[in-house]
């Protein structure tokens, strides 16, 4: 039994391919032309927040335009407390590493193999400087700088000794203590420490950006937070700003008196974020303002901006804010009697966006188009009249 279909028929099943891509090519068109409705949705995905006392309703009807506007993320639960990064815990073990370096140049000190001293001391300086001012324990990294000197100058080498007895005692002014290296070591680190006492000391202003960040002079915290001014020692000291929702910036300067220090914080990765929550779920730091935590959660949740809504007598006050920087993006005042167009033209104006649909006009490259079109449907369709005179008609008999 023979069958009737488009394999017998190559010439039809081309101009019926030609016929749909000719009405593909007019829907194109069609949608070039009106432009199509507007994208929603299609900004910064947000988080909203409302303090409280702010009117349930009116909270639900700002969701509701914003959502149209703007992706609208849910808050993710905040890390458990205690939570550690890895990073954390890898700089620890460095530490610890260490001490275990200062304890067998110790041992080696008390045998009198000033050489190995030295070296076991010294090839954990470089690791000690990078990573015990970001855990505040200078102390250790004193006491490395006064091992290194104890034995270069048990090592006859006074003069490559004297740098470190000075960095020891920029680290920490106090007296060193007795009996812990030999006599003439003792009297070279308490030589270093009246040059250092010597050295004028003032005020120095620090100044951090973003301002507001707690700070840390050779791991001692300095009173209150950027800008402030503290009193220093002339010399080479490690500064530590640490500021909520921001990586800790350490470096090591010299400060002078009368001098001005300047530190940008960065933005905090995931991984620090994650420990700076959880130290506020935990209760072991001091809470932020609402402001900071509401944005600390945003980006947590991978939110770009943050909108805020808080209330203003009878009314609500919304506001939009990056949520990285803290930069204030726009504002609004909403009443309860506000109808849905002014409440939505506010909240649009608020967030930069142009709420109303606008209407389009066919564009004057889409006429001569169009014609293009019609005329290749109308030749497509007399091929296809032409082709069908051909159709046999297939009994069961077989073709006739």
């Amino acid at each position: 039994m023979l069958s009737c279909d488009d394999r017998s028929q190559p010439g039809r099943r081309s101009a019926r391919r030609l016929v749909g891509a000719s009405l593909a090519l007019s829907v194109g068109l069609a949608a070039l032309a009106t432009g199509g409705p507007p994208a929603l949705a299609a900004g910064p995905p947000v988080v909203i927040a409302a303090a409280s006392g702010v009117d349930p309703a009116s909270a639900r009807r700002v969701r509701d335009v914003v959502a149209s506007r703007r992706a609208v993320r849910e808050d993710l639960a905040l890390p458990p407390a205690a939570s550690v990064s890895p990073e954390r815990t890898a700089t620890e073990q460095r530490a610890a590493s260490i001490r275990l370096a200062l304890g067998r140049a110790q041992k080696l000190e008390s045998e009198a193999a000033w050489d190995d001293c030295v070296r076991e001391a010294a090839g954990a300086l470089s690791d000690a400087v990078e990573v015990l001012a970001r855990i505040d324990d200078l102390a250790l990294l004193r006491e490395l700088h006064l091992q290194i000197g104890a034995c270069m100058t048990l090592n006859q080498s006074l003069a490559n000794a004297r740098p470190h007895f000075i960095a020891a005692a920029l680290l920490d002014e106090a007296e060193v203590a007795r009996g812990v290296h030999r006599e003439e070591a003792e009297r070279a680190a308490s030589a270093a420490r009246a040059e250092v006492l010597a050295r004028s000391r003032g005020q120095v202003r620090i100044e951090t950006v973003p301002a507001g960040a707690e700070v840390w002079i050779d791991g001692r915290k300095a009173p209150g937070t950027t800008p402030l001014d503290v009193q220093v020692r002339l010399g080479d000291h490690f500064i530590t700003a640490r500021r909520f929702r921001f990586e800790p910036h350490t470096e090591r300067t010299v400060l002078q008196p009368s001098g001005v220090v300047r530190l940008p914080l960065d933005p905090a990765r995931r991984a620090t974020l994650r420990e700076q929550l959880s130290a506020v779920v935990a209760g072991t730091v001091t809470r932020p303002d609402e402001t900071e935590l509401c944005l600390a959660r945003a980006v947590w949740s991978r939110a770009e901006q943050a909108v805020i809504l808080e209330p203003q007598g009878g009314a609500v006050r919304v506001r939009i804010v990056d949520a990285v920087s803290g930069q204030a993006l726009g504002s609004a005042s909403l009443s309860k009697a506000d109808d849905d167009a002014t409440l939505r033209k506010r909240l649009c104006d608020a967030l930069g966006e142009t709420c109303e649909a606008q209407a389009r006009g066919i564009p004057w490259y889409v006429w001569p188009l169009g014609g293009a079109v019609l005329a290749s449907v109308a030749v497509t369709a007399g091929v296809v009249a032409n082709s069908n005179r051909s159709l046999r008609v297939c009994p069961s008999g077989g073709c006739l």
